[in-house]
């Protein structure tokens, strides 16, 4: 039996995460936003070059970094791999989010919460059952490879928190897709065994 941490990293903003609306694949993230981190990552190496080199070393710890194929979670991967001088990240689409069909670029509020769409697909798009199929062909072809070693699911977030917790911890399915990044029960460190 194996085991592989998962680390789960944040995604920056598009223009649809800011406005409330349910994100459209295609959106890039804001250019001030990419600016103001990488200005953020750029004064650290300047003014703190010691906690920035300790940082660097802390994320050496990952044998590899994957993230969706989406450019705003391609594009926040790249960041954090850049600025810690970590490899880059391989982005795989098992690993999009579910697919929101007709809701993409309506608000957050114009849909039901998930569960209610765990076998029911979204109109035009897929259900979280077919999500999780997905990410468990990639969890279980692509993580033995990093047997004990700790990897890095970086620019993504909602997605990730919910598939881990189902594939990870056993959560139901239906519960595991109303997880909220902000739930003090999400853990942001999953270990999958295989």
């Amino acid at each position: 039996m194996g085991i592989v941490p998962i680390y789960v990293w944040n995604h920056l903003p598009s223009a649809d995460n800011r406005d409330g609306l349910v994100a459209r694949s295609e959106q890039s993230v804001l250019p001030e936003v990419m600016q103001e981190r990488t200005r953020q990552f750029r004064r650290l190496q300047e003014e703190d070059p010691y906690l920035l080199e300790k940082l660097v070393r802390l994320f050496r710890i990952f044998k590899a970094v994957y993230c969706p194929s989406s450019p705003r979670h391609i594009e926040s991967a790249r960041l954090i791999c850049d600025a810690f001088k970590m490899p880059a990240p391989v982005p795989d689409a098992r690993l999009d989010a579910v697919d929101y069909g007709h809701f993409k670029g309506q608000p957050l509020s114009s849909m039901k919460a998930p569960h209610n769409y765990v076998q029911i697909a979204y109109p035009g798009g897929e259900s979280w059952f077919q999500c999780v199929t997905r990410w468990r062909s990639f969890f279980e072809e692509v993580l033995p490879t990093s047997d004990g070693h700790p990897i890095l699911l970086a620019g993504q977030t909602r997605a990730a928190i919910r598939m881990c917790a189902h594939l990870c911890d056993g959560m139901d399915l239906s519960e595991a897709v109303d997880l909220e990044v902000t739930d003090p029960k999400v853990p942001w460190v999953y270990f999958y065994k295989f």
